[in-house]
């Protein structure tokens, strides 16, 4: 995985990267604000929106680096993050957010289509590639390219 280009989430970002890659537009903070009730509800999705827009995939929240969620938090104007939930109500609040961006941004969950994509691509590019870090990488271009999420290897915990 080290020779991937699969993104990680944990990363530390320089300040000039946090603000490229984790600024809220102001179509984002509309979209925020009608789709999220309360500053916890906000933030996750603010959460979701950004790391899915840079990453291809929902990681795990705890796997997000603390200067994006601070940097999100003072977007949103929230004078402290506010705790996390974990009973089953965040969970489904999760799951209805992440639908959300997936309609906000026009992309599609990883699914049969994308393992159907994700093999096509692989049998293609073994032709001519042996390197399996190559292998992957072309993957990921092609979902990407079919706005289909990355499979992730954990789901959101913990909010």
């Amino acid at each position: 995985m080290d020779r991937t280009a699969y993104p990680r989430p944990g990363e530390r970002l320089t300040r000039e990267e946090l603000h490229a890659r984790y600024s809220l537009t102001r179509k984002d903070l509309a979209f925020i604000h009608v789709t999220a009730r309360g500053d916890a509800g906000r933030l996750m999705l603010a959460a979701l929106l950004k790391t899915r827009q840079n990453l291809g995939y929902f990681p795990a929240l705890n796997d997000v680096h603390a200067d994006v969620e601070t940097h999100l938090v003072s977007q949103l104007k929230v004078a402290v993050p506010p705790p996390r939930r974990s009973d089953e109500s965040a969970t489904k609040t999760l799951y209805r957010y992440q639908a959300a961006v997936r309609g906000y941004l026009n992309v599609t969950p990883y699914d049969a289509t994308g393992e159907r994509l994700v093999t096509g691509t692989v049998l293609e590019a073994a032709e001519t590639m042996s390197d399996p870090a190559d292998l992957i990488n072309r993957s990921i271009e092609v979902l990407h390219e079919a706005a289909i999420d990355l499979p992730a290897s954990a789901l959101w915990t913990g909010w």
